[in-house]
């Protein structure tokens, strides 16, 4: 009795399992009959036989390691790879932070070296004569349409009167007023006509009648000239509808006429009362007058306000060899200096010779072409003359200081010739004097005007128009330049702690700016100051803005170099062993703004046999032959010498190595390959020995773009090899402002 009750309870069992189970094949058996039943059977067993196949498998991959990690997540990836995440909370170590100002290098300091002052005199120039700033000045000034009258000599054209520095015709041009402007534009003149043909007149009158503007007119077409001008002691006058009265101020009978009809012309013989008689055109006098006259009748007047004489261009090479004024000028000439017999201008410079390669001051008769005598620059003296002749020579003066013409002066000789005076401060005597290979042009270049092309040419600004171009290519040839100066050089025109960091907290507790800051030379974004290195393992007791490290800094814009795009600081976060890359991996923070940056840690690990640490967030992967990650890759390639191993690092190695090998000379950017020294910016000739060989002349800077255009796009090449690190923590920021 008791074996049939639980026989008869086990096939309840089954029978309620084989109704209710889910188990593939097992319902269809038991609903079914005949030969069907015994069909699901067999794919019953078949998929039972898979499962445990597959469930053998499982077991045999976790236990070929002796460590165990229960994964809250197992997927099988290719070559058996697995991924285990978990999700711990534990203390986070504060990383490194190095902040530094967007502007590398003081503008008042930087430009008391040669290199960076050159360097930025170049970009000045290629932004003013590029198009974008052309079109600005251009726009600016036709946009105030301040048009003055111009006195100047003209020739005839084709029946018209074109304005021309050597015409011999005195007439009268518009042209837009340029007096303020501090830039050399291209002056454009029109409606010229002769001077006989216009007058002044009066155009407008203040409601008073006390002061009046005069204009000069052509027919109906009237110009301001800027000028404003009153009626002299005892004379006032008096507006009386469109019509203009002139009387004494104690009283008496008044001179009345349109005002259109007054006309400014010369006087003489002025009385007490202020009336005087009209001078001729033909006439001349010492003591001529302005006045306002009317059919004969003249009433002296008196400036006001005169307009400031509109600025005059410097002339060109060409107009001062063609002027008929000027038969001796100072040139600039090849010459060969020798002690027994002085200077003596060359044509062409001969190599063979030791000094002739030499460039000195000499007098040029344009007469007989005759070059002599000639004398070395520091003998020459530019000076202050009392007068000079036709020819151009003028008398030499032991006083300079009272006379008024700007000349150059040969000392030994005591014989002076006329030049333009400076237009600035900042126009030197080579702009202003002639070259004489301009005016005889030999098969040689000269080598103060060849050293000029090439390093224009070294600069890169040859044919660039575009702003951002410019700016972008002249922030390179800061880089270049700085590099080579010296250290301290270095630092004298960079910012300094407590220039820049003025408050600094971490933990809601003040910090020490001169003892927790480390101070380094960045080469894009020049001193740079890192918080933590010195500090070791810190963490902030809690989250959020008020107890992370809170910075003020000072960036003084005032100093900002013109190639600085924006005012601002640039701040990089990374670990405290590793070197920073702001110019790659940094954030910009603008000035005028309180910025907050969110820092997340994301560590990185890769398995490495029994290593199965996983701090924050973690990566875990096999080691070879499933992955190519080293445990430690720093070579004696290796340019962050003091630095740990990461890729970007390696990378920027393995390119300069290239360069270093390459080119004779590595990229400023970087630090220097080893022994080798990076190329400087205006030099050209800084190339390689093995290069001038087989291939000839090549510049440094030619090479470089060269060589870096094949590493960006065809690294395979350069045969580096940038492993990924075991254990990488990077950090992931947010910005808020």
């Amino acid at each position: 009795m008791g074996k049939n009750t639980l026989k008869r309870a086990i096939e309840l069992d089954v029978i309620d399992f084989a109704e209710h189970t889910s188990a593939h094949g097992i319902p269809r058996a038991y609903v079914s009959t005949g030969w069907r039943r015994y069909m699901w059977l067999l794919c019953f067993l078949f998929c039972l036989s898979c499962f445990g196949h597959q469930a053998y498998l499982i077991i045999e991959r976790f236990n070929r390691y002796h460590h165990w990690i229960f994964p809250t997540i197992s997927i099988n990836f290719r070559n058996d790879i697995i991924v285990g995440v978990e999700i711990k909370f534990e203390e986070i170590k504060f990383p490194a932070v190095t902040i530094c100002n967007m502007n590398p290098y003081k503008n008042s300091a930087a430009r008391e070296l040669g290199a960076i002052r050159n360097a930025l005199e170049a970009f000045e120039m290629a932004i003013d004569k590029s198009d974008g700033n052309t079109h600005t000045i251009r726009k600016r000034r036709s946009a105030k349409l301040n048009m003055i009258p111009v006195d100047l000599m003209c020739k005839e054209e084709n029946r018209m009167l074109m304005a021309h520095e050597f015409g011999h015709i005195e007439c009268t041009c518009i042209a837009f007023d340029d007096s303020e402007s501090t830039e050399d534009n291209d002056e454009i003149f029109w409606n010229c006509h002769p001077k006989s043909e216009w007058n002044h007149r009066v155009c407008h009158v203040a409601e008073d009648g006390t002061q009046f503007k005069t204009c000069k007119c052509h027919d109906e077409n009237c110009v301001d000239d800027g000028n404003i001008k009153q009626m002299t002691w005892p004379l006032e006058m008096k507006k009386n509808g469109s019509k203009l009265c002139i009387s004494v101020e104690s009283g008496g009978l008044s001179y009345c006429a349109t005002s259109q009809k007054f006309q400014v012309s010369k006087c003489k013989n002025c009385d007490w009362l202020g009336k005087c008689e009209e001078l001729e055109e033909i006439e001349s006098d010492k003591n001529q007058k302005n006045c306002l006259c009317h059919h004969g009748n003249c009433f002296q007047i008196r400036n006001v306000v005169k307009k400031r004489k509109r600025r005059t261009p410097e002339r060109k090479v060409h107009e001062r060899l063609l002027s008929r004024y000027e038969g001796l000028l100072a040139v600039y000439s090849h010459c060969n200096c020798t002690k027994q017999h002085g200077c003596v201008s060359t044509s062409v410079p001969d190599m063979d010779l030791e000094n002739s390669n030499k460039t000195c001051l000499c007098f040029y008769n344009k007469k007989n072409e005759q070059v002599w005598p000639c004398y070395k620059e520091p003998e020459w003296e530019e000076r202050m003359c009392s007068r000079c002749n036709t020819m151009g020579d003028c008398v030499y003066t032991d006083k300079p200081k009272k006379q008024n013409i700007s000349c150059l002066c040969a000392t030994p000789i005591k014989m002076c010739v006329r030049i333009d005076p400076p237009q600035t401060n900042e126009t030197s005597l080579d702009d202003r004097v002639v070259k004489f290979w301009d005016i005889q042009p030999s098969t040689t270049m000269s080598p103060v005007v060849k050293k000029k092309e090439e390093r224009d040419k070294a600069y890169g600004y040859t044919g660039v128009k575009d702003r951002i171009a410019l700016r972008a290519k002249a922030m390179e040839n800061i880089i270049f330049a700085v590099d080579a100066l010296t250290e301290n050089q270095k630092w004298q025109i960079s910012y300094n702690k407590s220039d820049f960091i003025m408050k600094c907290s971490f933990n809601g507790k003040e910090c020490n700016v001169k003892h927790d800051f480390v101070e380094y030379l960045d080469p894009t974004y020049g001193a740079c100051f890192t918080y933590g290195q010195k500090l070791g393992n810190i963490t902030n007791e809690r989250s959020g803005p008020a107890y992370g490290l809170r910075l003020e800094v000072f960036v003084n814009v005032t100093e900002y170099l013109p190639t600085t795009e924006a005012a601002g600081v640039r701040l990089t976060v990374h670990a405290t062993d590793e070197q920073p890359f702001p110019d790659t991996l940094g954030f910009s923070a603008p000035t005028g703004f309180v910025s907050s940056f969110g820092i997340k840690l994301v560590s990185l690990q890769t398995l490495f046999l029994s290593n199965l640490i996983n701090s924050q967030k973690s990566m875990v992967r096999l080691p070879a032959p499933y992955g190519d990650c080293v445990k430690e890759g720093k070579t004696e390639d290796f340019i962050y010498t003091q630095k740990a191993y990461n890729t970007e690092g390696c990378q920027r190695s393995c390119i300069q190595k290239h360069l270093s090998q390459t080119c004779g000379c590595g990229d400023p950017r970087f630090p220097p390959y080893r022994e080798s020294k990076n190329c400087p910016v205006d030099d050209p000739y800084k190339v390689k020995k093995s290069f001038q060989k087989y291939f000839g002349i090549e510049f440094s800077g030619e090479c470089i773009k060269k060589e870096m255009h094949v590493a960006t796009r065809d690294s395979k090449k350069l045969g580096c090899s940038c492993q990924q690190p075991l254990q990488v923590r990077s950090h992931t920021l947010k910005f808020w402002e």
